[in-house]
């Protein structure tokens, strides 16, 4: 459940530290009860439920979440290759050091994946990843914009966030990407030198997203 839907107290902690959503955990000990602890009877009651259809963006990205999100996105790491194991550190720097969690109960979640330097970090590795048009999962986004044809600003923001795997943001980030998008006006892809500065346009709102607050959250 903490997986998969949103941050809850570890069982441990319940005599002090209640469950945010007990209804939900009740369905889930049904489930286990039901079936003889089947683990494929458990995760169908999970994925079935309105609890777990609604959780989404409810619970922030651990570090390996939005690392690997990120480059599998931007298609930055793809085969064997050096440089893999500095995905590792850093995750590290983020606060989780892979394979290696302060405690047996794990990494402390949620909230405590954003203190100060920590947001700072995953934003600046996020946006720098995504925002590297070089790179072929974020040309394949671009593609994807392009193949639309010609758009208005509202439209590029939405073809974005749906090249980014259908991503849901808030009213302000909406607004913030219509305040970089409109002074641009309709995407082009007449000439060489409009399709170059689209191309520009696009990775720049997709670096934007990266950098959004929407973007921690899954």
């Amino acid at each position: 459940y903490r997986f998969f839907v949103a941050e809850e107290p570890p069982v441990s902690s319940w005599h002090t530290a209640p469950p945010t959503d007990p209804d939900a955990i009740e369905i889930l000990v049904s489930a286990y009860e039901e079936s003889g602890g089947d683990i494929r009877s458990i995760l169908r009651a999970l994925f079935n439920s309105d609890f777990f259809k609604n959780s989404q963006y409810a619970r922030v990205k651990s570090p390996a979440e939005l690392i690997v999100g990120a480059v599998k996105t931007a298609g930055s790491h793809q085969g064997f290759k050096p440089g893999y194991n500095n995905l590792a550190l850093e995750c590290g720097w983020q606060g989780q050091e892979l394979l290696n969690p302060p405690s047996v109960e794990g990494w402390h979640t949620g909230e405590a994946w954003i203190d100060a330097g920590a947001l700072m970090r995953r934003v600046n590795f996020a946006a720098g990843v995504i925002g590297d048009t070089s790179l072929p999962g974020v040309k394949a986004m671009i593609e994807r914009v392009r193949s639309f044809g010609a758009a208005t600003p509202q439209q590029m923001i939405a073809l974005c966030l749906d090249a980014m795997g259908s991503l849901s943001v808030s009213d302000a980030t909406l607004r913030e990407l219509l305040t970089n998008a409109l002074p641009g006006g309709d995407l082009s892809w007449d000439t060489e030198s409009a399709t170059t500065e689209s191309e520009k346009r696009v990775g720049k709102i997709l670096t934007l997203i990266a950098a959004s607050r929407d973007y921690q959250f899954a």
